[in-house]
């Protein structure tokens, strides 16, 4: 049976997401940088690890327009060629030199995940939509599972130490290169090649025709459509609301999951014995757990507009609980535990964070949307890890820095508490409270948001 195009490309997309993702050494990673690299655990967590973030964070800033404009395919490759030399590095470098380019390439790769996103709403026809974000979607959660797993049954078994688990995710993520070399190219962008404009006739009928601009036009065309998108969607409050959350929530989700592993290795330094054994294992629970819930909560029906604040608070608030707890716990399982609920409670909610964002936004503005929303959670953790690990900062110790995270989530818990509170006594939410939506898995949508809600949002960080 020969296959249609769009079959042809989705089986691109799975293989390069599944690919990039199957990394079993990433699990381990503290804990083979300080057994392998000639580095300390304070060079690590004060010097190393906030050059990821930085470097996240100036990437991104321009990544979008950029993706844009090269018409995603080739920043799809040259995010496969980053995680490739990124391993290389890893591999084969040594000291704390090696280590910061390693981070700097990492960080590097993350901001260029959007390109992989929106380049399947920009090559496969509408109509094919659900079935590839699905596929896709499955192929990158099935690569973290598998990755975590892999990792966690060759170290339990013995059969492969830290430094050599690094040749498989090598391997992988080299597979993942050569399947993004073969994905087809894209004629047209959003934002900078659009391949129509519309136009009223006499009878006021609109209609639209090919137009070839000039690159300065291009430009004056993309600011005002953004400009104009950023308007429609950030004017909206309730859209507002839940971007705030996203924004701050994902600037906490990616600073625990760069900086846990270090307090692990604390809380193992402290007992005198053990190794981080079973974090490929915790990793794939809380990947294959998230999964599931996300799966249910998009065929929940809801009224969110009635409950969203309410469940926004509690989130926040169980979430300031469990970072507190494994900032003093002595036990490592405890730490494992109050990680995954942590991480468990982000990808839930994070789901119907953008489902709803996603509902209420414009044709073609939820690329932009979603890299706005991130650029404001890198911002936020930018200022957190210069003031909180940095040494140019207060360079808590990894404890300390945990506190910290929690109260910050408790914080936004009261925050949202309060907005409840005003919704509760607003006389005006009453009549928007009635309708229940059902929300699903989305992600960025550059075409159109008539899918969005069958899209799944992923936000890049390490695992």
């Amino acid at each position: 049976m020969k296959l249609e195009s769009w079959q042809w490309t989705s089986i691109l997309l799975c293989g390069f997401g599944l690919f990039k993702e199957f990394r079993p050494s990433e699990p381990f990673f503290t804990p083979y940088l300080l057994d392998y690299k000639d580095v300390t655990q304070d060079e690590l967590v004060h010097t190393a690890f906030p050059s990821y973030t930085y470097t996240y964070l100036a990437t991104l800033a321009v990544v979008f327009l950029v993706t844009d404009y090269l018409r995603y395919r080739s920043v799809v490759i040259f995010e496969g060629f980053a995680y490739v030399l990124c391993w290389i590095i890893l591999t084969w470098g040594n000291g704390l030199l090696s280590v910061m380019f390693v981070e700097f390439l990492y960080g590097t790769a993350c901001s260029t995940e959007v390109a992989y996103y929106t380049y399947i709403y920009a090559k496969v026809d509408r109509e094919h939509y659900q079935k590839v974000t699905s596929y896709t979607y499955s192929a990158i959660l099935a690569g973290r599972f598998l990755g975590g797993l892999t990792g966690q049954l060759l170290i339990t078994f013995d059969l492969m130490n830290y430094h050599q688990l690094n040749y498989i995710s090598l391997g992988c993520v080299s597979t993942a290169l050569i399947f993004s070399l073969f994905l087809p190219s894209v004629k047209q962008s959003i934002y900078f090649h659009r391949r129509v404009s519309y136009i009223k006739t006499p009878d006021q009928e609109i209609v639209h025709q090919e137009t070839k601009v000039s690159l300065r036009q291009k430009l004056q065309n993309t600011k005002r459509y953004m400009l104009e998108d950023l308007k429609s969607a950030y004017g909206n409050t309730y859209v507002l609301k839940w971007s705030i959350w996203w924004a701050v929530a994902t600037a906490g989700h990616l600073q625990i999951i760069n900086f846990i592993q270090a307090l692990w290795e604390v809380i193992v330094t402290e007992n005198g014995s053990g190794t981080q054994d079973y974090n490929g294992a915790v990793e794939a629970a809380h990947t294959l757990i998230s999964s599931i819930l996300a799966f249910g909560v998009g065929h929940v029906k809801i009224s969110w507009k009635k409950w969203g604040e309410a469940l926004l608070s509690v989130s926040a608030c169980v979430q300031c609980g469990a970072l507190i707890w494994i900032s003093r716990t002595e036990s490592l399982y405890i730490a494992y535990g109050c990680y995954m609920i942590f991480r468990i409670l982000f990808q839930v909610i994070i789901t119907v964070a953008s489902a709803e964002v996603a509902q209420r936004i414009s044709d073609d503005s939820f690329g932009l949307i979603f890299g706005i929303n991130t650029f404001i959670a890198l911002s936020l953790q930018t200022i957190v890890t210069l003031v909180v690990a940095d040494e140019v900062g207060l360079s808590m110790n990894e404890r300390d820095q945990f506190l910290t995270y929690g109260i910050c989530f408790g914080i936004l818990g009261a925050a949202f508490i309060i907005a409840l509170i005003f919704t509760l006594i607003s006389p005006t939410t009453r009549e928007i409270n009635s309708d229940a939506v059902t929300v699903a898995v989305p992600l960025p949508n550059v075409k159109g948001n008539d899918m969005a809600d069958e899209s799944p949002t992923i936000v890049e960080g390490r695992t």
